[in-house]
C-alpha cells in the first residue's frame, strides 16, 4: 500500500560521464572513474573533492570498488592489472596481474573475497590482501554439487504426460540451452548474496558452435553448487537479492522484456513483465536495494535511458517510479546503508536521489497505490481490499511518480511531466477511470531531463507549489493550472535542499523542511521560521505529519533510522510507521506494538513519554505497518510484511469514538459497537450517567429489548471510567452507591410508561438483577391472560437467568399456586415431584398453607408468623419455636404478661440456661415471675447487685444471703473484679481478711489500707506491706524484662529491614488471575471431592496455626518484621495499663518510708519509657522509606497505636536521682 516518491536530489557537476561508481560509506564520499580519470565527490556539500588524471593517457580504469580496510580504491587497470589507488597520496599501487585479462571483478559485501573472471575462462578467488584462494574453470560442464536427486515422488517417470507419451519421461531434466538473446551484451556478470556466502556468475558458453548464456551458483570457497535451468532469451543482467531467496535476471521473449527469478538451486521461480518494449532498448542492469524490497531495472537505448523502480506486495510487482534521461547510457548503484538512496552518473553530472516510502491517501481514508500507468484506489472507510486488488483504478498515459490531493480531488504527476486531475476520488465508481483534466508543464520553462519535480502540494483547485532543480539548485515553484497547461508563476531559488513539504489537511498551513533539518512555514511563496522553538536541531524526516495538540501545531517526523520526533524532541527510538487520526497519533514500533497518543492533551505533555498510557499500547503482528486510520471511526488498517491487510479497532480510538457517539445521543450505534467489539457495557452508563438516566425513555426508543438485556446482564457496581477505562480521563458522575438498583429501577420506570410487552425480557432482567424475582413473576402473571405466548416466552427467558429449582422456589414464595404451576410447567422438573406437593398445599387453609410454603422454603421467621396467626395451634408454635430456636421472634408477637408470653419466655430461659448464658436466662425467668430460677441463674454471674436484690425479694435468711454474697464474690474474684468482690466480703460476709487479700491480689493497696483502717486492724496493715514489697520487686523485674526486650526488638528490626530491601519479603504464593476481556472478570475454579466437618475443622486449625505464625519472633521467620512490630506494640500497651497501678504502688511505698523500693520501680519505669520513646521511629519508620514492592501474597502490616500514652511517674523527691 506504500508508494515511493523522490524526497530530494543532489547534483554535482563532474564534467564527464563516469562509467563506474563506488561509495565510501564512512565519509559519505563517492568515487567515480572515466578512462584514466578518478573523481572523488561529496554529495552533502555538492562539491568535487578530487579529480586526478593518471599520467599514462592510455590507461583505462574499470570495476572500481572502495576497500575500507585499505582506505584505498580498488581498480582494474587496462583489463589486466589489479591495483589500489590511494587518494591521500594519489598513488597507484599494483597488487596483481592477470595475463589473460579481467572480464569481471566483484568484491563480496564484507570486502573479504574478490571474484575475478579472466578472459581465458578462469574463476579466481582472492582474499582482501590479494592472496589467491582458488583458481578453477568458470564454465564447468556438470550441474554442480547440489544436483537434484529424484527419489520417485513427483519425478517425471511417475507423471502423466498426455499426448507426449511415455517417451517424455526419458527426456533429461535440463534440456539443451537456447541461443542467447539479441539484446545480450555478451559480458560476464557476477553478483554476491547479501551475507557473502554465495555468488552467482552469468557467462556465455559455447556448444556446437552455438552460444548461450548460463548462470552458475558458487560458494564463497569456490565450489560450484548449481546451474540454472534453460531459459529462452536469457540476458546478461543479474543480481542476487541481499536477503538471499531469489536471483533476478531478465529475458527477451518475443520482443518483450521480463524480469525472472531463480532460486539458489537454479530453478525458475516467478517473473513479471516490464513496461518498455525491447525494440530499441536493452536491460543493462537489475539491482536490489540493501533491504531487498526495491528492484531497480535500468534500460539503455540509443537516445534515452530509463530507471524503473519496482516493489512487491502480495506477490505482485508494481512499478513505483520511472525516471527518463536523454542519454544513451547511465551508471547506477544503490547506497549500501540507506535503503532508499541511489546514485547515478548521467551526462556530465553525478546525481544522488533520496526516496521515501509512504502511504498516499485522499480524504484521509482512500488509499492510492501507484502501479505503473494506473493508480489503485480503495475507500478504506467502507471496505478493506488487499493489494493488488482495488475498488477502482485511475488510468494515466505514463507512469505516475507522485500524488497530491486537495479535498476529495487527486492530482497525479507522471513521468512525462504531465499532471492529471481526478475529481471525487473517494466516491469514484468501481472500475477504470480516466482523468477529468490533464495539464502539461510550460514548455518554455527550463527543466533538464534529470530534473525530478517533487513535493507537489495543491493549495487550491488551480494553484500548487512544488520543488524542482533549476540550474542544478533546488527552487520553490508556484504553479498555476489552467487551459490544460501548468504555468510557473514564480520561481524562488533556495540555499538548501528541500526534503519535505506538506500541507495540514485542516488548514492552509504548509510546512517545509530543508536538508539541514530546519522547519519553515510557507506563506505567499516565502519561507518563514516554524513555531516559537529553535528548529535548527531538528532531524531530517523521511515521513512527516502535522498534529494539533490543544490548538498547538506540532510537527511529527520519522527519520530513516526509525526515530520519532515531536518538533525537535526525540520521542521514540524504534518507530516503524505513523498515522494521524482525528483524536490520536498512531505509531508502530520494532517491538511489534501499536501506540496511541491522545491529541487532547497539551503539547508539552505529549512530548514526554507519559503521553502514552499502558492501555494505549497493544501488540500487533510482527512487521505490521500502519496504512490508514479513519478519522470518523475507530478503524485502523495495518499491512503485514507479505502485503495482506488487517483491520483493527484500538481501544483508545474505539472508546473515544463511543464517547463522541454518546455525546451526540446516537445510542443505537453505541450499543452496536459495544456488542461488536466486546467493550464492557457499563461504559455506556459510566461515561455520561446523568444523560443516560434522565433521557432513558428517549434512549429506549432507539433500541430494542435485546440490547437492554445484554446491558442489564453486564451491569455491575464498578465504575469503568475509573478502573479499566481510566485512561479516557473522564470525570464520571456515576451513582456512587447502589448503582445497580438505581439503573434497574430507572429502566423499570421508563418501560412502564410504554407498551411493556416488547420489553418483557428487559423487565425480567431488571427484576433478576436486583434480586426481586417474585415481583417479576407477579408482573408476568398479570399479563398472562392478555399475552399468553409472550408471557411463556418471558418465563423461558427467566429460566435462562436462574436455574429451575430457584425459579420454582421464587414462584412458591409468592404463595400463588397458579403462578407456581405456570412456572413449573416450563421447568425440567418432573410433575410427579411437584403435583403431589401442590395438591397437599391446596387442602390447607390460606394461613396454614403460607406457613407450610415458607417452612418448605426455609423462611422460618415468616413461617412462624403465619403459624402464630392460625388459631388453636399454640402447641405446634411451641414445638416450631424450640426446633428452630425462634424464641425472640415469638416473644415479639405475644403481649407481655400473657400466658403465651410466659410459656415462650420460660422455654427461652431454659434454653439460655442450658447454653450457660446465665445472665440473660435469669432476667427472662424474672420476667416470667420465677424468682427462684432467676436467682439460681444470677448467682453464677457478676451481677451482684441484681442477685442480692432478687434474694431480698425472696426474703432469704441472713446465712443464705451471706452464702450468696460469698459465691458472688468468688465469681468476681475469678473475673478480676477485685474491688467489688472485696466489698461483698467486707459488707455481706463480714470477712475483712478476705477483702484485704482480694484487694492486694488486684494491686489495690490504697483500698486495702482503707479497709484495714476502717476495721482498726493493724495486723492487716503489716500483711499489706509485706505483699506490697513482694509486688514492687516483681514489678521491677517485669519492667527490666520489658526494657531488655524493647532494646532487642529495636536492634533486630534494623537487620530485618536491611535484608528485606535486598531480597524482598518473600510473599510470592498469591494466585494471579488475568482479565481476559473487557466484558468479564470471572475466573473459573473447580473443586473435586466432598467437604466434611472434619475437613473444615482441620482447615480452621490450619488457619489458626498460620495466624499464630505471624506473631513468631523466631529469627528469619517469614513474618518476623510484622511480629517485631506487634511485640513492641504489646510493650506500649503494658506501660499504658500499668501506669496507674505503678503510681499507686509508689505512693504507698513512699508513705510507708520504703524509699529504696519506690526509687527502683520509678527508675525502671523511666528507663523503659525512654527506650520505648526512642525506638518508636525505628520500629515504625516513615511510610515512604519502608515500602517494599513485591508481587504475590499481601504482607501483613502493623501500624502504631493512634495515641502512644507513655509517661513515667514524676515525683519531685526523685528529681535528679
Amino acid at each position: 500500500m506504500r508508494n515511493l516518491s523522490c524526497q530530494w536530489q543532489k547534483v554535482v557537476k563532474t564534467g564527464t560521464q563516469l562509467d563506474y561508481l563506488s561509495i565510501d560509506q564512512d565519509c559519505n564520499h563517492v568515487y567515480g572513474c572515466f578512462n584514466n580519470i578518478i573523481v572523488k565527490l561529496d554529495y552533502n556539500t555538492q562539491q568535487v573533492l578530487l579529480e586526478h588524471r593518471l599520467p599514462d593517457e592510455e590507461i583505462q580504469l574499470s570495476d572500481i570498488h572502495w576497500l575500507p580496510s585499505h582506505r584505498a580504491l580498488f581498480v582494474v587497470v587496462n583489463v589486466t592489472t589489479l591495483a589500489l589507488f590511494h587518494p591521500d597520496s594519489l598513488t597507484l599501487e599494483e597488487m596483481a596481474v592477470i595475463e589473460d585479462g579481467v572480464s569481471c571483478a566483484e568484491w563480496s559485501p564484507d570486502d573479504g573475497v574478490c571474484v575475478v573472471v579472466t578472459g581465458a575462462g578462469k574463476l579466481i578467488l582472492m582474499s582482501e590482501e590479494f592472496d589467491p584462494i582458488k583458481d578453477t574453470d568458470v564454465r564447468p560442464q556438470d550441474f554442480g554439487s547440489e544436483h537434484q536427486t529424484q527419489v520417485g515422488w513427483g519425478s517425471k517417470e511417475t507423471q502423466f504426460h498426455g499426448s507426449a507419451g511415455k517417451g517424455a519421461s526419458q527426456q533429461p531434466v535440463f534440456a539443451t540451452p537456447t541461443p542467447i538473446a539479441t539484446t545480450d551484451s555478451q559480458e560476464t556478470r557476477v553478483s554476491w548474496r547479501g551475507d557473502g556466502q554465495y555468488f552467482v556468475v552469468s557467462t556465455i558458453d559455447q556448444r556446437d558452435s552455438e552460444f548461450y548464456r548460463v548462470v552458475r551458483m558458487w560458494t564463497r570457497e569456490g565450489v560450484h553448487t548449481a546451474t540454472n535451468e534453460p531459459v529462452p532469451g536469457l540476458e546478461d543482467s543479474i543480481s542476487w537479492r541481499p536477503s538471499g531467496n531469489l536471483i533476478s535476471t531478465t529475458v527477451n521473449h518475443n520482443n518483450q522484456h521480463q524480469v525472472i527469478f531463480m532460486e539458489r538451486n537454479g530453478l525458475r521461480h516467478g517473473e513479471f513483465p516490464l513496461t518498455l518494449r525491447a525494440e530499441n532498448t536493452c536491460v543493462s542492469t537489475t539491482t536490489w536495494n540493501s533491504s531487498s524490497n526495491v528492484l531497480a531495472v535500468i534500460y539503455e537505448g540509443q537516445e534515452q535511458c530509463h530507471v524503473m523502480l519496482y516493489t512487491c506486495s502480495n506477490y505482485c510487482w508494481q512499478l513505483k517510479q520511472h525516471y527518463t534521461y536523454n542519454t544513451s547510457n547511465i551508471t547506477f548503484i544503490w547506497d549500501h546503508e540507506d535503503e532508499y538512496k541511489f546514485h547515478i552518473s548521467v551526462d556530465s553530472r553525478y546525481i544522488c536521489y533520496q526516496l521515501t516510502s509512504k502511504v498516499s491517501t485522499c480524504s484521509s481514508t482512500t488509499t492510492m497505490v501507484i502501479d505503473d500507468k494506473k493508480v489503485n484506489t480503495t475507500p478504506m472507510s467502507t471496505m478493506c481490499i488487499p493489494p493488488p486488488m482495488s475498488y477502482s483504478q485511475l488510468i494515466t498515459d505514463s507512469t505516475c511518480n507522485s500524488i497530491s490531493c486537495h479535498g476529495d480531488d487527486a492530482w497525479l504527476l507522471c513521468s512525462d511531466r504531465t499532471i492529471h486531475r481526478f475529481n471525487n476520488v473517494s466516491h469514484a465508481p468501481p472500475g477504470e477511470i480516466t482523468p477529468d483534466e490533464s495539464y502539461t508543464i510550460e514548455r518554455e520553462f527550463p527543466l533538464d531531463s534529470h530534473t525530478c519535480i517533487r513535493h507537489l502540494v495543491m493549495v487550491t483547485q488551480s494553484k500548487a507549489y512544488c520543488v524542482a532543480l533549476v540550474n542544478d539548485v533546488d527552487a520553490l515553484l508556484t504553479l498555476e493550472l489552467s487551459d490544460k497547461e501548468v504555468f510557473v508563476v514564480s520561481c524562488t531559488t533556495l540555499e538548501d535542499t528541500v526534503v519535505n513539504m506538506m500541507k495540514h489537511p485542516g488548514s492552509t498551513t504548509i510546512v517545509v523542511q530543508l536538508y539541514s533539518g530546519e522547519l519553515f512555514e510557507l506563506h505567499g511563496g516565502m519561507l518563514e521560521p516554524w513555531g516559537s522553538v529553535d528548529m535548527r536541531e531538528c532531524a531530517r524526516f523521511c515521513e512527516m505529519e502535522i498534529a494539533v495538540f490543544e490548538e498547538e501545531m506540532v510537527v511529527i517526523g520519522r527519520t530513516s533510522f526509525n526515530h520519532l520526533y515531536m518538533d525537535t524532541r526525540l520521542w521514540n527510538y524504534d518507530c516503524t510507521s505513523i498515522s494521524l487520526h482525528k483524536t490520536h497519533l498512531l505509531l508502530t514500533s520494532h517491538s511489534h506494538t501499536l501506540m496511541c497518543v491522545s491529541l487532547s492533551q497539551p503539547a508539552h505533555v505529549a512530548r514526554t513519554t507519559e503521553g502514552v498510557v499502558d492501555t494505549g499500547i497493544r501488540s500487533i503482528e510482527r512487521g505490521s505497518r500502519l496504512v490508514v486510520s479513519d478519522p470518523d471511526s475507530s478503524r485502523v488498517i495495518l499491512q503485514m510484511p507479505r502485503g495482506n491487510l488487517e483491520l483493527i479497532h484500538p481501544r483508545p480510538l474505539l472508546l473515544t469514538h463511543l464517547a463522541q457517539l454518546i455525546d451526540s445521543f446516537q445510542y443505537k450505534k453505541v450499543f452496536e459497537s459495544v456488542r461488536k467489539h466486546r467493550v464492557n457495557m457499563n461504559f455506556i452508563l459510566d461515561y455520561h450517567p446523568e444523560q443516560f438516566l434522565t433521557k432513558l425513555p428517549d434512549i429506549l426508543s432507539q433500541l430494542n429489548s435485546q440490547f437492554m438485556e445484554l446491558f442489564i446482564a453486564e451491569l455491575s457496581s464498578e465504575d469503568t471510567t475509573l478502573t479499566m477505562y481510566s485512561f479516557m480521563g473522564t470525570q464520571s458522575t456515576a451513582p456512587s452507591t447502589d448503582k445497580i438498583n438505581t439503573v434497574c429501577n430507572a429502566v423499570l420506570d421508563a418501560v412502564s410508561t410504554t407498551d411493556t410487552v416488547p420489553w418483557l425480557n428487559t423487565l425480567i432482567s431488571c427484576y433478576v438483577k436486583i434480586d426481586n424475582v417474585s415481583a417479576g413473576l407477579q408482573k408476568l402473571k398479570s399479563l398472562y391472560h392478555s399475552h399468553p405466548a409472550e408471557t411463556e416466552a418471558a418465563i423461558k427467558y427467566m429460566l435462562i437467568l436462574t436455574d429451575d429449582e430457584a425459579l420454582f422456589n421464587h414462584a412458591l414464595g409468592t404463595h400463588d399456586l397458579d403462578l407456581v404451576l405456570l412456572v413449573a410447567q416450563h421447568t425440567q422438573k418432573d410433575p410427579k415431584e411437584y403435583m403431589l406437593f401442590l395438591n397437599e398445599l391446596q387442602e390447607h387453609d390460606e394461613l396454614y398453607r403460607k406457613f407450610k410454603i415458607d417452612e418448605h422454603l426455609g423462611r422460618n421467621k415468616t413461617a412462624l408468623h403465619f403459624l402464630m396467626c392460625c388459631e388453636g395451634r399454640f402447641e405446634e408454635v411451641c414445638n416450631y419455636v424450640t426446633k428452630h430456636n425462634l424464641h425472640s421472634t415469638a416473644l415479639q408477637h405475644y403481649q407481655f404478661g400473657t400466658d403465651q408470653y410466659k410459656t415462650i419466655g420460660r422455654m427461652f430461659a431454659v434454653s439460655l440456661k442450658e447454653n450457660r448464658q446465665m445472665e440473660e436466662a435469669g432476667v427472662l425467668f424474672g420476667q416470667c415471675a420465677d424468682l427462684k430460677e432467676c436467682l439460681e441463674c444470677l448467682r453464677f454471674t457478676k451481677q451482684s447487685h441484681l442477685a442480692l436484690s432478687v434474694g431480698a425479694q425472696l426474703n432469704l435468711p441472713p446465712d443464705q444471703m451471706s452464702g450468696l454474697a460469698e459465691q458472688l464474690a468468688d465469681n468476681l474474684r475469678r473475673d478480676s473484679g477485685h474491688r467489688e468482690a472485696a466489698r461483698l466480703y467486707d459488707r455481706y460476709c463480714d470477712n475483712p481478711d478476705e477483702a484485704v487479700e482480694v484487694l492486694c491480689e488486684g494491686g489495690l493497696y490504697s483500698d486495702a489500707l482503707e479497709v484495714s483502717q476502717s476495721r482498726n486492724r493493724v495486723d492487716l496493715i503489716s500483711n499489706i506491706m509485706s505483699s506490697l514489697k513482694v509486688e514492687s520487686e516483681q514489678t521491677y523485674n517485669l519492667l527490666e524484662e520489658k526494657r531488655e526486650l524493647a532494646e532487642k526488638l529495636a536492634s533486630r528490626i534494623v537487620v530485618v529491614r536491611e535484608k528485606r530491601s535486598q531480597v524482598g519479603t518473600g510473599f510470592e504464593d498469591m494466585d494471579h488471575s488475568d482479565l481476559y476481556s473487557d466484558t468479564t472478570s470471572i475466573t473459573a475454579t473447580s473443586h473435586t471431592g466432598s467437604t466434611s466437618s472434619r475437613r473444615s475443622a482441620k482447615s480452621a486449625k490450619g488457619r489458626k496455626k498460620a495466624e499464630m505464625k505471624k506473631y513468631s519472633l523466631k529469627e528469619g521467620s517469614k513474618y518476623e518484621y510484622f511480629a517485631i512490630q506487634e511485640a513492641f506494640k504489646g510493650i506500649i500497651t503494658f506501660i499504658n495499663l500499668r501506669s496507674e497501678m505503678i503510681k499507686d504502688m509508689v505512693n504507698i511505698l513512699l508513705l510507708q518510708g520504703l524509699l529504696e523500693s519506690a526509687r527502683k520501680v520509678v527508675n525502671a519505669q523511666k528507663e523503659l519509657v525512654e527506650v520505648v520513646n526512642k525506638s518508636v521511629n525505628v520500629i515504625w519508620p516513615p511510610p515512604q522509606s519502608d515500602v517494599v514492592e513485591q508481587e504475590g501474597e499481601v504482607e501483613p502490616i502493623s501500624y502504631p497505636p493512634e495515641k502512644i500514652k507513655i509517661s513515667a511517674v514524676e515525683l519531685k523527691q526523685f528529681t535528679g536521682c
